[in-house]
This record gives C-alpha cells, structure tokens and sequence, in this order.
C-alpha cells in the first residue's frame, strides 16, 4: 500500500516559484502543445509551478521540459495564489505527480481555520507534453 503524501507551498516562494501568471494568452497556449500526454510526471525533477490561469498550471522539469495541467473546471483561488495571495498543496501517492491527484489551493485570509485538508480540491488530469525549452549556453 502506497503512503499518501501531501506537500504544501506556502505563498509559493518555498522553491523559487513565486507569484507567477503567465500572460502568454490563448494563442501562445494553443501553439506551445506538442500532442504528446502522460498520466504522470516526477515529482522530483519539477523545478517550477507557473499558474497560468484559473484552471492551467504549467510545470518546468529539470533539463527544459515542460508540462501543462489543465483542469476539467475552473479551481477556486488558483490565480490569486498564482500572485502571491495563497498556497498550493498537492497530494500525491508515491514520488510522481499524477493525473486523479489532488491540488488544493490554501486562502490564507482564512486565517488558522483553513487547513490543507479543508481547501477545496481539484483533480489533476493529463499532462500535455510542451515543446523544451532551449538550454542556455554559459
């Protein structure tokens, strides 16, 4: 039996993510996808959660590549967490973030009363592979 783990982000700067919203647009989105999914990604080797908007993160891998997570409906407080007013919280079985996995967003206006486990949850679905980034030379 696999051990459920849950990791917070608190105000998302605990690794180096900070308030991140793309303004790429729709059209950038529609372009950026290389038709490639998966259920899964590690963990890890994430090295940065992008809230794009109220229903699209993006995730940057070590090595340049990228992932988009959209969800099946909007989630309450995703952008404003994206800027800075909130956290995130994943729960996830094993060392991948998977499709079916919990993200929950943290209101911290909330106060002492609003827990991880009391913020509302929205499932992850399928990870969309993006093209990779160019590396930079040194």
């Amino acid at each position: 039996m696999q051990k459920r783990l849950t990791i917070a982000f608190a105000g998302l700067l605990a690794i180096g993510i900070g308030p991140a919203i793309d303004d790429g647009g729709a059209e950038q989105k529609a372009a950026e996808k290389t038709g490639d999914s998966r259920a899964c990604i590690p963990n890890g080797s994430i090295v940065a959660r992008v809230v794009e908007d109220e229903q699209s993160l993006r995730f940057e891998l070590l090595g340049g590549r990228g992932y988009r997570n959209r969800l099946s409906a909007p989630c309450p407080g995703l952008r404003q967490a994206g800027n800075g007013f909130g956290a995130l919280g994943f729960e996830l079985n094993g060392s991948n973030l998977c499709q079916g996995d919990l993200l929950r967003v943290v209101d911290p206006s909330r106060g002492e009363t609003m827990t991880i486990r009391t913020a509302s949850a929205c499932p992850l679905n399928a990870f969309e592979r993006l093209p990779d980034r160019p590396r930079r030379r040194r």
